[in-house]
């Protein structure tokens, strides 16, 4: 994009800002996505950015929202996306440690007491969660990020999975400890997801001013 300025960028931005696409990463890549498109525009036509810009947007503005918009992305993306995430390599030693670490608190632990309180963390977990999130960016950063976002979709599974779990009748059941340690490793991994997506946008100077 050699032939646009910064200004043109920011000309562009704004307009998506005023066209709510409040997400922005999104916002940044359609960003370039459409400063792409002008400039090649600004070529073939030999035309300056703002009239390439017009003429472009009047024939792909509605595709082109709609497309980035959010609700062309499948909410399913993150779990799959998290899904292969533990299956990275690297994630190996992690989970070696948690298989290492069950056999030794399982002899330790009152199994009774860990599962009748576990819901009780869980929840004061997705609470301290949630308004951490808010705070970084709602309030700090005034930031909203889809692909982050998207990322609770798998603490919504977690809970679903749980809830078909929390009968109080079956509370000595062993098989429930072991499924809700199981969850601190999920736990542990979704965070460490979640960072990841963050650090996906941690560096890029312009989408954070």
């Amino acid at each position: 994009m050699k032939t646009l300025t910064t200004q043109n960028l920011k000309f562009i931005d704004n307009y998506l800002k005023k066209s709510e696409i409040f997400y922005d990463d999104i916002r940044m890549e359609l960003t370039d996505h459409i400063a792409s498109a002008v400039e090649e525009k600004m070529k073939v036509d030999n035309i300056d950015f703002y009239d390439a810009f017009k003429s472009y947007m009047i024939l792909n503005k509605k595709e082109l929202l709609k497309k980035f918009s959010g609700s062309g992305f499948k909410s399913f993306e993150p779990i799959k996306s998290f899904g292969l995430f533990l299956l990275k390599p690297i994630n190996l030693p992690l989970g070696i440690v948690f298989i290492f670490s069950f056999h030794y608190f399982q002899n330790i632990i009152n199994k009774a007491n860990f599962v009748l309180n576990f819901n009780y963390h869980w929840m004061a977990f997705i609470i301290l969660f949630g308004l951490s999130h808010q705070i970084f960016f709602g309030l700090i950063k005034k930031k909203r990020f889809f692909m982050v976002e998207q990322s609770m979709w798998i603490l919504f599974l977690f809970q679903q999975i749980l809830n078909l779990f929390a009968n109080p009748r079956q509370i000595d059941n062993v098989i429930h400890f072991y499924i809700n340690y199981f969850f601190i490793y999920l736990t542990i991994m979704f965070l460490l997801f979640y960072v990841n997506r963050i650090k996906k946008y941690y560096n890029n100077k312009h989408i954070w001013n």
